[in-house]
């Protein structure tokens, strides 16, 4: 299977310049998108691009939870569709987004469809 999982050349940049001292601050990630523009017509999750700034379909954006730290070189962002929201939606694709509203990552998967009256938790890695 392609990767499914990139961080966005934007954030690249911005890691970049940070690291070389050529800016002082670097936005956070404060709220992760979702989509159901993940997957092709064969049900398979289509690899995204390290220059896309959108999702192919997003349906909902949610602000994140405390960030968790699982080992010293990756960030847990988390965060909660409440029961009330996209019910009956499929949803196969997610993206970490900064203060900015910069794409930073981009993930693709198989669909999860969120149901009625149940409340949808989603953790997005982000490894360094």
């Amino acid at each position: 299977m392609a990767e499914t999982s990139i961080i966005t050349l934007a954030r690249r940049k911005s890691l970049c310049q940070i690291t070389s001292g050529a800016i002082d601050t670097l936005p956070e990630i404060t709220k992760i998108y979702l989509g159901d523009g993940g997957v092709g017509e064969d049900g398979e999750p289509i690899p995204p691009s390290e220059t896309d700034t959108a999702l192919k379909n997003k349906i909902g954006e949610y602000a994140i939870g405390p960030i968790e730290y699982p080992v010293e070189t990756t960030a847990r962002y988390t965060i909660t569709v409440p029961a009330v929201d996209l019910v009956g939606k499929k949803i196969s694709e997610a993206a970490l987004v900064d203060a900015e509203g910069t794409l930073c990552a981009i993930k693709t998967m198989y669909p999860k469809q969120k149901d009625d009256g149940v409340t949808f938790t989603f953790a997005f890695d982000d490894e360094f």
